[in-house]
């Protein structure tokens, strides 16, 4: 008589074969560890790529933690994806569904692999492309503070789901347990030895801007020094911005104070002088390729406004003349020629073109006659006369 077995058989390393136990586990070490420095090393790549047309991506410690931990928590379940694809193979049936089971088991493992690679990679380098790189990017999609249960839910899936059909072929409750301390200290150490230091990329990032910088910082030490100003850290964070949505807020807020009637405080007159300087990006029109709608500073008129609205022996009427020196300066950048672009700063650069290209020629005529008419007032010789003549371009 045929002895036939319905209960199901413990998971054991004889049922699956010693040599292919070990294969397995072997297998999904080196995938989890591939995984887990494919995944580091294009999360540098792609944020390297943003900072071409877009701000720097750079995380807060705990956010940057938390994804370490997600990406080889992730790196790890997959591995263990390859690693019951293996076991499955073996050819010992103890029942009759054996077969269908264990096929069932291949295919599962194999499409959460596939799929969840997938998944990651799309959404992993179409963000960076499409939205993190794109000039204007603000944290407007913040997914570690609105999306964290995701990223803590999507390990936990694709280990249930690997051990589910195996559950079909076997018992296995101890060895879930197993795999997943295993999988958890897999984990730790992959995030401490696969990691990327993204500290490398930041300072090679912030070098660049290291002069700009340096200036915002000397500047809020005088104001404050001098002249008792105090500029809250998200103010000082916005100015070292280069091109997101708070920034281009930050410099339109600060052209639209000068265009006003009212006088506009000290620390609006350090912020334009600081904003000119560095040459800052704004929202440009682009009403009319040289119209003076496009200037997306304080205009020179709006400055001689302001001149007038306070004494002459005043600290704004300085820093209001300061103002218009740092635009005549910007006016009369020299250019730069393409075989001595290494030799200057990014912004030095900008500036160059800039004042080829993005300077309408309304708003140079503009500045030229507000210099004149202070050249003619004597109340402010001892301003005036530090005041360059705006040179005309070929």
């Amino acid at each position: 008589m045929t002895n036939i077995r319905f209960r199901k058989e413990k998971i054991s390393i004889q049922n699956i074969g010693r040599q292919r136990f070990w294969i397995g586990i072997v297998a999904g070490l080196i995938s989890a560890i591939s995984i887990s420095l494919f995944f580091n090393q294009s999360r540098e790549t792609l944020r390297l790529l943003t900072s071409m047309s877009a701000d720097l991506l750079i995380l807060k410690k705990n956010e940057l933690l938390f994804f370490n931990y997600f990406f080889s928590m992730l790196s790890t379940v997959l591995g263990l994806s390859i690693t019951i694809w293996i076991w499955m193979q073996n050819r010992k049936h103890n029942r009759r569904k054996d077969r269908i089971y264990k096929q069932l088991a291949i295919t599962n493992a194999l499409l959460i692999f596939w799929v969840i690679l997938m998944i990651i990679s799309r959404f992993g380098s179409v963000l960076p492309i499409i939205l993190f790189g794109n000039a204007g990017f603000d944290n407007h999609l913040n997914l570690f503070d609105e999306f964290w249960i995701l990223f803590v839910l999507l390990p936990i899936m694709i280990f249930l789901q690997s051990w589910f059909t195996v559950r079909l072929v076997y018992q296995s409750g101890k060895w879930i347990f197993f795999s997943l301390l295993f999988c958890i200290m897999t984990a730790f150490t992959l995030q401490l030895t696969t990691s990327v230091n993204q500290e490398i990329l930041n300072s090679a990032y912030h070098q660049r801007f290291e002069k700009d910088n340096n200036y915002i910082d000397k500047e809020i030490k005088i104001a404050k020094e001098k002249y008792g100003v105090n500029y809250n850290e998200q103010t000082i964070e916005i100015l070292k911005k280069q091109i997101t949505e708070s920034s281009m807020e930050q410099i339109a807020r600060v052209k639209k104070a000068f265009s006003s009637d009212r006088p506009v405080s000290m620390d609006t007159i350090i912020l334009q002088k600081i904003i000119i300087r560095n040459f800052k990006d704004g929202a440009w029109h682009y009403y009319r390729q040289n119209s003076i709608e496009n200037w997306r500073y304080a205009l020179p008129i709006d400055i001689l406004r302001q001149i007038d609205n306070y004494e002459r022996s005043s600290n704004q009427t300085k820093e209001l003349f300061e103002i218009l020196k740092e635009m005549i300066d910007l006016v009369n950048t020299p250019e730069i020629h393409w075989e001595e672009y290494q030799n200057y700063t990014e912004t030095e650069r900008r500036r160059s073109m800039g004042a080829r290209y993005n300077i309408p020629d309304p708003l140079k005529e503009q500045l030229k006659k507000v210099r004149t008419r202070l050249l003619e007032d004597d109340r402010y010789s001892d301003f005036s006369n530090d005041l360059k003549a705006i040179k005309d371009r070929e």
